[in-house]
């Protein structure tokens, strides 16, 4: 038995009630003629730096696959790669040594339980690779990831901060959605939130747009996705989706500082619970939208 499954926390009620309440908002996202439909993917990216982008990845992952489902969890960080030092793997290569056709896709992908499969990030590690990714060669390697996707129920996509990195993931596919992450209700962590849905929005009009409140709970992270939401609407003409809340979690913290495994320091925590009840919903969603609900 895989430890993920210590994860797998018991379906409660959501942290923000409001989530379901909004799940059938948003817009159709319709992919280019003859464009195949992949696995649900979920691109967590923030509009600022220490929004908690990777943590919540991981949890979202890690509850996904402790709950049976199928997953790649792909950090695209092509500088640190803190996903594979948070679920303790040693991953030898990164998705970075794709290019130029170094490595293939299976050669980079590293198994971390039964059902989890990461992808990690930072610098490429073969020793020939030297000069930084461009645009059009970060987009190549994460296109060639997509092969990975076959058979996954749940792609879960760590972009972090950076705004080239989540343009370069997006496919874009039917069952694809950027999970934007707030963590601040402090005007500029509003305000980073909905520069972030500004600027994909621009690039991929009709792609669906989450927003994750992490470490705030309750009628806090509703006010928090409240002022996003009216700002999208106001001057973006669309309405976001809220996708949850994962509440402020201490003892998860002193866990993870002391060393404890990720799987063993998350098991039964309130983030994991909270990250739970996000991805289940999401996969909900995602099956509703291929049955034409």
């Amino acid at each position: 038995m895989s430890g993920y499954q210590l994860m797998s926390p018991p379906r409660g009620t959501a942290s923000v009630s409001q989530g379901d309440a909004l799940l059938g908002r948003g817009r159709p996202h319709t992919p280019p003629d003859g464009a195949p439909r992949g696995a649900t993917t979920l691109l967590v990216a923030s509009g600022r730096g220490g929004s908690g982008t990777s943590l919540v990845s991981a949890l979202l992952a890690v509850a996904a696959a402790g709950d049976g489902r199928r997953v790649l969890l792909i950090d695209a960080d092509d500088f640190v790669g803190p996903l594979a030092l948070t679920l303790g793997v040693q991953a030898r290569t990164s998705w970075q040594d794709l290019r130029g056709g170094r490595l293939s896709p299976a050669d980079v992908a590293t198994p971390v339980s039964t059902t989890l499969t990461l992808v990690a990030g930072g610098a490429a590690r073969l020793a020939s690779a030297g000069l930084a990714l461009s645009a059009a060669e970060r987009r190549a390697c994460m296109r060639r990831l997509g092969v990975l996707a076959d058979g996954m129920d749940l792609v879960v996509i760590d972009c972090g901060a950076r705004i080239d990195t989540v343009l370069a993931a997006i496919t874009p596919h039917a069952d694809e959605r950027l999970v934007a992450v707030a963590a601040g209700s402090d005007p500029v962590g509003l305000a980073s939130t909905y520069a972030l849905c500004k600027a994909v929005h621009t690039r991929h009009g009709a792609l669906p747009m989450d927003v994750l409140v992490n470490r705030h709970e309750g009628s806090e992270a509703a006010r928090c996705f409240d002022a996003i939401d009216a700002g999208a609407r106001q001057f973006l003409g669309f309405s976001l989706r809220l996708a949850g809340a994962i509440p402020p979690d201490p003892t998860l913290d002193t866990a993870l500082r002391a060393g404890m495994p990720f799987p063993h320091a998350a098991a039964g925590s309130p983030a994991a619970m909270a990250a739970h009840e996000v991805v289940m919903r999401a996969l909900t969603t995602a099956s509703l939208s291929r049955s034409g609900t």
